[in-house]
C-alpha cells in the first residue's frame, strides 16, 4: 500500500569502515547485479571451475581480476562471494567483493559499478530492503545498527537479543492477549444478550492487564537499556583533593586525569568512557567543590553540582584529613532530598591511615538516606572490585536481568509508554463499567502502536526516518 519505491537497479556500497585496511568489502545487491559483475571481472579460479560470476553457485566464492572495461586495465585481483535469492541478507541477489582496502582501489571498483549500471546504495538500504523482503522484522531491523554502535559486552548483548526478533517474539504474545480481548469485546457487542456476562467483562480486563504487564516491564527496563545505549554516568565528587582523580585512573586503567598535590586541580569535569564488569560507564571526574573566589574554579563547581544530578551514580570521596562538617555541609547542598540511594561514600586513601571522624560521618550520612560506605585506597587498589560490584548492583535496580529483553532503543520506549497508557485507559474503562466500546477503541490504539515498532502498521516516511540513521553499507 504505502510501501516506497525500491531502488530499479541494483544498489552498491562499500561496507567496510573509511579510512585504509588489508581488505576492504563492497556489497552490491540487486537482481541482476550478477550480469553488471560478468562485465567487468575475468575469474581465475572458482568452486566449480565456472568462467563468470553469474554461473556461479550460490555461497561459493571466485578469485578474479576486475577491470575497466574501456581501457582493459586490471584495477584490483579480487575475491567474489555470490548470495542468491531469496537467502541472501536482502532477500535478493547479492555479490560481495573483497578488494584491496585502500582509497584508489575501493572508489574505482564503486566508480566503474555505477557507471555499468548501479545505483548508490542509500543508508540502511540493504538492511532496509530485507525488512521489505520479509527477510526481517523491524525491530530486528533497528537492532542492527544497536550491534554496530555497542561498544561494551552487554550493550552488544541486549542488541543481538533484539536482532535474533525477541523483542518482536515478545510484542507478538503481548499482541495476541489483545486481540483475544478484541474479539471478546465484539462479541458482546454483537450478542449483547447472551455475551455480556461477568465472565466475559473479567476476560477482557485479565487479558488487558497481561498485556499491560508485558509492556510495563519492557518500559521499566528501558532504565538500564538507556544506560547501555547512552552509557552510566558516574559522578566523581568530594572535597578538594579527597582523590578523586587518582580513582579515576584506578578504574580506567591509565593515567587519564592528572594528578597533584595541589587542590583544586580539576577545573571543569573530566569524562572517560570505560566499561566495568561490561557496562559501558562515562565517569565524569568533577571539579573539588568547596566555596571559591576564583572564578574559573567556581564554574568547575558549578559544573560539578549539575554532573552531580545528570549522573546515575555518585561517588563521593571523602579522604582521612576531611572532616565530618565539611562533608554534610556539601551533601546536603548537593542532595536536596534526590538519589540519596545512589550515593556511595568512598573513604578514599585507607593505605594512608583512616579518618577520625569516620563513624560520625557515616551516622550523619545514614540520617540522609545514604546506605553504601566503602573503604577504598587507589594507590593500593584495596576495595576497587568492591566499587565495581557496587556499579554493577546499581545498574541491574534499573531492571535488567541477564535472561530479559532490554529496551535499548528510544523510540521503541516512548511508543510503548504510549500504548501503556491507552491500555490504562481501556483498564479504567472497564472498571468503570463506561462500556466495552470505549475499551475497544483504545485497545486498537495500542495495537497500532506496538505496530509501529513490529513494523505492522508503519508508514513509508517512518521506515525512512529510521533507516537514515544507518551507515552506508548495512
Amino acid at each position: 500500500s504505502n510501501m516506497p519505491i525500491m531502488s530499479k537497479n541494483p544498489f552498491c556500497a562499500c561496507s567496510t569502515p573509511v579510512g585504509i585496511g588489508g581488505i576492504a568489502v563492497i556489497r552490491i545487491s540487486g537482481d541482476g547485479c550478477g550480469k553488471i559483475i560478468d562485465k567487468m571481472t575475468r575469474i581465475i579460479r572458482s568452486a566449480d571451475g565456472v568462467s563468470s560470476f553469474s554461473q556461479m553457485r550460490g555461497y561459493t566464492m571466485a578469485l578474479a581480476d576486475f577491470f575497466d572495461i574501456e581501457t582493459n586495465k586490471v584495477v584490483d585481483r579480487v575475491v567474489l562471494a555470490r548470495f542468491e535469492a531469496p537467502h541472501s541478507y536482502t532477500g535478493q541477489e547479492m555479490a560481495e567483493i573483497s578488494c584491496h582496502g585502500g582509497n584508489a582501489v575501493k572508489q574505482e571498483i564503486l566508480r566503474l559499478l555505477l557507471s555499468n549500471g548501479c545505483d548508490p546504495a542509500g543508508p540502511g538500504e540493504f538492511t532496509k530492503t530485507a525488512f521489505f523482503n520479509g527477510k526481517i522484522d523491524l525491530s530486528s531491523a533497528e537492532a542492527v545498527m544497536d550491534v554496530i554502535a555497542a561498544d561494551s559486552q552487554r550493550a552488544l548483548m541486549a542488541a543481538n537479543t533484539q536482532l535474533n526478533g525477541r523483542l518482536n517474539a515478545k510484542l507478538a504474545s503481548t499482541e495476541e492477549q489483545l486481540y483475544k480481548a478484541l474479539a471478546i469485546i465484539e462479541m458482546i457487542v454483537e450478542f449483547p444478550e447472551h455475551d455480556d456476562t461477568p465472565e466475559n467483562d473479567e476476560e477482557v480486563l485479565k487479558l488487558c492487564n497481561i498485556a499491560r504487564g508485558e509492556i510495563d516491564s519492557l518500559c521499566k527496563s528501558f532504565g538500564s537499556g538507556r544506560m547501555l545505549s547512552e552509557r552510566m554516568r558516574i559522578a566523581l565528587c568530594g572535597l578538594p583533593n579527597s582523590g578523586k582523580s587518582s580513582l579515576l585512573n584506578c578504574l580506567s586503567g591509565y593515567d587519564r586525569a592528572i594528578v597533584t598535590q595541589v587542590p583544586g586541580t580539576t577545573r571543569d569535569t573530566l569524562e572517560v568512557e570505560l566499561s566495568i564488569e561490561g557496562i559501558p560507564v562515562t565517569l565524569v571526574d568533577t571539579a573539588g567543590i568547596r566555596k571559591t573566589s576564583d572564578e574559573i574554579e567556581a564554574m568547575g563547581v558549578t559544573r560539578a553540582k549539575k554532573a552531580f544530578e545528570d549522573s546515575d551514580m555518585v561517588l563521593y570521596l571523602v579522604s582521612p584529613d576531611t572532616n565530618l562538617d565539611s562533608v554534610i555541609v556539601q551533601l546536603n547542598e548537593l542532595l536536596l532530598g534526590k538519589k540519596a540511594d545512589r550515593i556511595c561514600i568512598l573513604f578514599s586513601k585507607c593505605d594512608s591511615g583512616k579518618n577520625s571522624e569516620e563513624e560520625e560521618i557515616k551516622c550523619a550520612c545514614s540520617k540522609l538516606g545514604i546506605r553504601n560506605f566503602i573503604s577504598v585506597s587507589a594507590k593500593d587498589e584495596i576495595n576497587v572490585d568492591v566499587v565495581k560490584e557496587l556499579v554493577v548492583r546499581i545498574f541491574e535496580q534499573e531492571g535488567a536481568f541477564a535472561s530479559q529483553i532490554i529496551l535499548i532503543n528510544a523510540r521503541h520506549y516512548e511508543i510503548l509508554k504510549e500504548a501503556r497508557e491507552n491500555l490504562d485507559m481501556a483498564i479504567g474503562a472497564l472498571n468503570d463499567g463506561v462500556g466495552v466500546d470505549v475499551a475497544s477503541s483504545v485497545i486498537r490504539l495500542a495495537l497500532d502502536r506496538i505496530g509501529q515498532i513490529t513494523g505492522k502498521t508503519v508508514s513509508a516516511e517512518l521506515v525512512d526516518t529510521i533507516f537514515s540513521k544507518f551507515c552506508i553499507g548495512k
